[in-house]
């Protein structure tokens, strides 16, 4: 892997996001699970508070044997992110003495999708970059750590279905970011090599990684200040979405 030489003229004929954190703010998926929280709370009638919950539940969903998290992604096995939820719900209710049935279950997946189509938003300069990269001629594409089903659904309550011209799953492919095949496949699709492609994402094992090991272009929207050190394969780091404007005004002439 080796960072691009910011001189070299290149044609590119496609750029990716990561969805989850780069386009999507990853703290309205954390609302979501405070609401769903209050429900599980008043339905059981259980003695903790919602942000109680919240960490319990999120202790059980991003675990190294159900999420990617705190694993090495390439050593994670594919796991649907509904059994992740199923999972987690089945681990809060356990700290109660509370066996869900097939009923609960059902009630819980229903609670899942109706908070998160309240609730999930966009960052506020989303919709303007993806609108102004949609007059280019480059491929637009997603390769998103996702089901199929809820990426779909994410994709409709925001409205940018019609935007990209592909999106490639985990759920698809059977395996997750940083490993070669989701990255692959994303091209196959885009009908390019790495070389001729941009990725943009906020996880730097799963995104920039990923992308340099298929030599990509890579831009990193690294949030955390300090967060930097020692990982320095980003082509780019911004901390804000809003700026890469003037990079990708740079790379695509």
């Amino acid at each position: 892997m080796g960072k691009l030489n910011k001189n070299e003229v290149k044609k590119y004929k496609a750029i990716f996001f990561d969805f989850g954190g780069t386009l999507m703010c990853a703290e309205s998926d954390n609302v979501a699970h405070l609401h769903m929280m209050k429900e599980v709370i008043q339905k059981y009638n259980l003695p903790a508070s919602p942000e109680d919950m919240v960490t319990k539940y999120n202790s059980f969903l991003f675990t190294k044997e159900m999420t990617l998290r705190d694993a090495d992604p390439e050593e994670k096995s594919f796991t649907p992110l509904r059994e992740s939820t199923k999972k987690s719900f089945k681990g809060v209710l356990a700290e109660y003495d509370i066996q869900p049935s097939k009923e609960d279950f059902q009630w819980f997946s229903k609670l899942f999708f109706e908070n998160h189509k309240k609730y999930i938003k966009l960052f506020p300069e989303t919709l303007l970059i993806l609108r102004e990269l949609k007059n280019t001629d480059l491929h637009m594409g997603i390769i998103s750590d996702i089901d199929d089903d809820f990426q779909d659904f994410q994709f409709k309550v925001f409205g940018i279905s019609e935007i990209f011209d592909s999106i490639t799953t985990s759920e698809e492919v059977q395996s997750y970011k940083p490993e070669s095949k989701i990255f692959q496949v994303a091209l196959n699709k885009a009908r390019c090599q790495g070389e001729e492609s941009i990725i943009i994402g906020d996880s730097y094992k799963k995104d920039i990684i990923g992308g340099k090991n298929m030599g990509m272009t890579t831009i990193w929207i690294n949030k955390f200040s300090g967060d930097d050190a020692d990982k320095d394969e980003a082509d780019f780091v911004v901390k804000h979405l809003k700026e890469i404007s003037p990079i990708l005004g740079g790379l695509i002439k």
